[in-house]
């Protein structure tokens, strides 16, 4: 089959590619379902920029989740973009938005605190903003797959960094599955990402499920809570619990290519996979530094066993 592209204008500078398989119905380019000819199929529903700003995958007649592009618009606000919802399978979210503390922590995000001295993660009036500029789709059967082309900028509006970043969903067994490629190009001059806690690919896991009021932590080495596991080097991290009665939980994973790395894990439920915890980073002129991760929204409890299995697989992005 063949993939036709669709340039759609969304405003702000922006533009979104939608790819759908040529034998699929009409395209909705402003809210519709993204087509599909099949119950299953994954789709991509691009939300009312008005209103929400926000691609919603689904699969089938479930929700996964959204992914909240972010701007100034005073209805709107957001810094940089972030993923939440997230559900499992069987609905039951599994991340917070914006927290009762620390409202920065916003689902699943990408961001850090010292960027050639510039904040990307704290929504602060000196903060630097995480700006999508250009949004690519496509889905399958089985996945859905939205790329982003994003600037880094300062709070003067000056470019400090560009980055892309694919995010593609599949479902599996008992999970939901998010695979995150982030790649930061050096693209305005050379880039130092100092020490610090406030980085890379975060998670804050829904109140019900954290470690504060009664949920598990556990990381790929077998430590349990999260002064045992914060700031140690980790394939792997899992919260997990109950809402109602019903057990699932959120697993945050550094792919093999970016493991070990340290975490920044929190009793109410954050955690960090964060590589310059203790080090810093530099990104010479004109060149990238990637990073990946996977997050899963699974019911039921997963042994260790199943999470590194989930970890070492050949799918990864």
């Amino acid at each position: 089959m063949h993939t036709d592209l669709v340039s759609v204008d969304v405003g702000e500078g922006r533009s979104v590619t939608c790819g759908t398989m040529r034998e699929t119905s009409a395209l909705h380019t402003t809210h519709g379902l993204w087509p599909s000819t099949q119950h299953l199929h994954m789709q991509i529903e691009q939300q009312h920029p008005r209103f929400y700003d926000r691609l919603k995958i689904h699969d089938g007649d479930r929700t996964v989740l959204a992914l909240n592009l972010g701007g100034s618009a005073k209805d709107l606000f957001l810094m940089r973009p972030c993923i939440h919802p997230f559900y499992t399978p069987d609905g039951y979210p599994v991340t917070e938005m914006g927290a009762h503390n620390f409202p920065h922590h916003k689902g699943v995000w990408v961001g850090h605190a010292q960027v050639n001295g510039v904040n990307f993660f704290h929504d602060l009036p000196d903060a630097g903003w995480i700006v999508p500029i250009e949004t690519h789709m496509e889905t399958t059967e089985a996945s859905a797959s939205i790329h982003l082309i994003l600037e880094w900028r300062d709070q003067r509006g000056t470019i400090i960094a560009t980055e892309t970043r694919r995010h593609v969903v599949r479902r599996k067994r008992q999970a939901h599955v998010l695979d995150i490629l982030t790649s930061l190009h050096a693209s305005h001059g050379s880039l130092d990402l100092g020490v610090d806690n406030h980085a890379w690919v975060g998670c804050r896991t829904i109140d019900a499920l954290d470690y504060d009021d009664g949920g598990q932590m556990l990381d790929s080495e077998g430590r349990h809570g999260p002064d045992a596991i914060n700031s140690n080097p980790i394939r792997w991290v899992t919260n997990s619990g109950a809402i109602g009665e019903h057990t699932c939980g959120i697993t945050v994973m550094a792919h093999p290519d970016s493991s070990p790395v340290p975490v920044f894990a929190r009793f109410y439920g954050t955690s960090l996979l964060n590589p310059t915890m203790f080090e810093p980073l530099h990104i010479d002129d004109g060149d990238s530094w990637a990073f990946g991760a996977r997050v899963i929204a699974h019911d039921g409890l997963p042994s260790a066993s199943e999470i590194n299995d989930w970890w070492s697989a050949s799918d990864q992005e």
